[in-house]
């Protein structure tokens, strides 16, 4: 990858940054609020939730697979639908995605949630391959469920949907990019978005994951007392964040590497869930111990001893060379999983736009230029934030809203 000048960063105005790792934890502050409800449904419908004004719906996608859920949030009069695409792991449920969608609500949009292929119940429902990780397959996997999604709102709600938007954030801005390269290759039998917005997406996946093992592996070193520390502060800035109780001026109180461990015990836990959710349905005798009706322990301790890049190895690889009969070594296939992948896409498609920030864990400086130099005016880079630490800042949310239809 070639480095060369980009365009100064956009400078957000009063962001109280400390570090990238310490402000990525700031998207903890991007939750759902109730601006949407009148005064009396305050009052007197308290459990009333943005969640909860939403549906949820199951859907077949695959044939001897249990039904995709997904969470609709639908305008009552005829509007434009955002489809989000969550980060490695989530579930349609989480918070960030209610925040989402209540972002884009009181915009005017309908809003269709699903959970990310890395998550075992997408996994488990709608991956045609038992193995996630390969970005050419998981997209069309997460397209051709999206499809059968929006066919069935048109259906049952007809003339309710007007254009299509596809919004992604971290692993799911990779696959919102992915998607606007499949469409760029598909005749007239295709969804037809009319934008692809993506948020903070990695630009190499291996070099992203190997970065999320190193942050995990902090503790390593630590002792028991430390890690136990660390995780007491976490619980505690987590708990202050639900509580509302954590003015988005306040300092982050952790330390840098803490805020590292506890960015990557985070990713890892979702690592660990979809291990088990795979070896649950088919032993490829990667993993020993054995699980009973009675208890997962043993199953469970060995694989958290697991890191991205064993995954890759020992699950991805060995999945697509033993079971497909698709022989690629790792490095391969994360050629064909990372954004280099689709630069002629990225350069001339004018549908996609692109947020990310100059200080972002998950991408190196020499990538960050590529970037740049790949996207040109479709690329608005923010001057703070980390990892998506920029969601809850008002400017940032107002450009990401802006970002839809400019």
């Amino acid at each position: 990858m070639a480095v060369s000048a980009k365009a100064s960063p956009l400078l957000l105005v009063g962001y109280p940054a400390q570090d990238p790792d310490l402000d990525t934890l700031r998207s903890g502050l991007f939750y759902p609020g109730d601006e949407s409800f009148s005064f009396l449904q305050k009052q007197f419908f308290i459990k009333n939730t943005f969640y909860n004004r939403g549906m949820v719906y199951s859907i077949s996608i695959l044939k001897d697979h249990p039904d995709l859920r997904y969470k609709l949030w639908l305008q009552p009069n005829p509007a434009n639908i955002v489809v989000l695409l969550p980060g490695l792991g989530s579930n349609y449920t989480s918070s960030k995605i209610t925040a989402f969608a209540e972002l884009f609500y009181l915009k005017g949009y309908s809003v269709l949630a699903i959970s990310d292929v890395f998550n075992w119940e997408f996994s488990e429902s709608a991956s045609s391959v038992l193995t996630p990780g390969f970005t050419p397959v998981d997209s069309e996997d997460i397209y051709f469920a999206v499809s059968k999604i929006l066919n069935r709102i048109e259906l049952t709600h007809p003339k309710r949907i007007k254009d299509k938007l596809l919004v992604g954030y971290s692993m799911g801005a990779l696959h919102t990019l992915f998607i606007a390269d499949l469409e760029t290759k598909l005749g007239s039998d295709k969804i037809g978005f009319s934008r692809y917005l993506a948020l903070n997406p990695p630009v190499d996946l291996l070099y992203a994951t190997k970065k999320l093992d190193s942050y995990y592996a902090i503790a390593a070193s630590w002792s028991q007392k430390q890690i136990d520390q660390a995780i007491a502060r976490a619980v505690d800035f987590l708990s202050k964040l639900n509580g509302k109780k954590f003015n988005q001026n306040d300092k982050v109180p952790m330390t840098k590497d803490e805020a590292r461990y506890v960015i990557g015990f985070d990713f890892h836990n979702s690592l660990v869930e979809l291990i088990f959710s795979i070896n649950s349905r088919e032993d490829l005798g990667v993993i020993k111990a054995q699980s009973s009706w009675f208890s997962r322990d043993a199953v469970y301790k060995e694989i958290e001893h697991f890191t991205f890049e064993d995954y890759l190895v020992k699950f991805l690889e060995n999945y697509y060379s033993n079971k497909l009969n698709i022989k690629m070594t790792t490095d391969e296939l994360n050629k064909s999983s990372s954004l280099i992948a689709i630069e002629n896409t990225l350069k001339n498609n004018d549908k996609i736009r692109v947020i990310d920030t100059q200080d972002d864990f998950l991408v190196s400086k020499e990538q960050e230029a590529w970037l740049a130099n790949t996207l040109g005016g479709k690329l608005t880079t923010l001057s703070n934030g980390g990892h998506l630490g920029y969601l809850h800042f008002r400017q940032a949310s107002d450009l990401i809203c802006s970002k839809l239809s400019d």
